[in-house]
């Protein structure tokens, strides 16, 4: 991915949200420190895993369109997101959003629904796609991360140096990977939204039990 791209400024904004009739400010941080302590997830030179805030952002980015400056904030109860992401940190983030208790079977309003064959030990850029649905207008909005953020061979490497899959990772292959692991959390943390992701708006058809995707 080229260097010269967008950037932001400043630290990434807290989400904020109405929760049992007030406003609850959610940050990545917190979600990041949850993450720590229940799975052993370290920071890399102070940044967040790329599962959270990849998930962090699919989410801001998503309210911003299902809730317009003058909808006011969203309410916890009006959100349900769909993720084919099966990272801890990715569940963890969306189920702490939705105020579910982050080790709970319970699934509330947040479905995990990997592609075929696309499950944790094989997961991909096809997983990361993360679906927002506000319930009371039943529009939704789908945030894709886009394929060119990854450098090209970055996910077979992620399963030999994570899964040792199809085998255990070089000394030369950790360290390259290490590379690419500080870089990413580096771009989900400064890019600008249109640079690491694309989105679709759709409105959810009951009747027909599809979603009718217009950009």
């Amino acid at each position: 991915m080229q260097r010269n791209k967008t950037q932001l400024h400043g630290k990434i904004e807290p989400i904020t949200i109405e929760a049992r009739g007030s406003q609850q400010k959610i940050t990545m941080e917190e979600i990041e420190e949850l993450h720590a302590e229940q799975h052993g997830e370290e920071r890399i030179e102070g940044k967040p895993c790329i599962c959270v805030s990849s998930s962090f952002r699919a989410v801001q980015l998503a309210f911003s369109k299902l809730w317009r400056e003058n909808d006011g904030i969203p309410k916890r109860e009006e959100i349900k997101i769909i993720s084919t992401l099966p990272a801890e940190g990715s569940q963890q983030a969306f189920k702490y959003i939705l105020g579910i208790e982050p080790l709970s079977k319970t699934r509330g309003e947040f479905m995990l629904d990997p592609p075929a064959g696309m499950e944790n030990n094989n997961a991909g850029v096809e997983n990361y796609v993360f679906t927002v649905i506000r319930k009371s207008t039943n529009a939704s909005f789908q945030v894709r991360v886009r394929p060119e953020v990854f450098p090209d061979g970055f996910f077979a490497l992620k399963r030999k140096v994570k899964k040792g899959i199809p085998r255990e990772a070089t000394e030369e292959e950790q360290k390259g990977y290490e590379v690419w692991e500080s870089e990413l959390r580096d771009f989900f943390l400064t890019f600008s939204d249109d640079k690491l992701f694309s989105g679709e708006l759709a409105e959810r058809v009951k009747e027909k039990g599809y979603y009718d995707y217009n950009r």
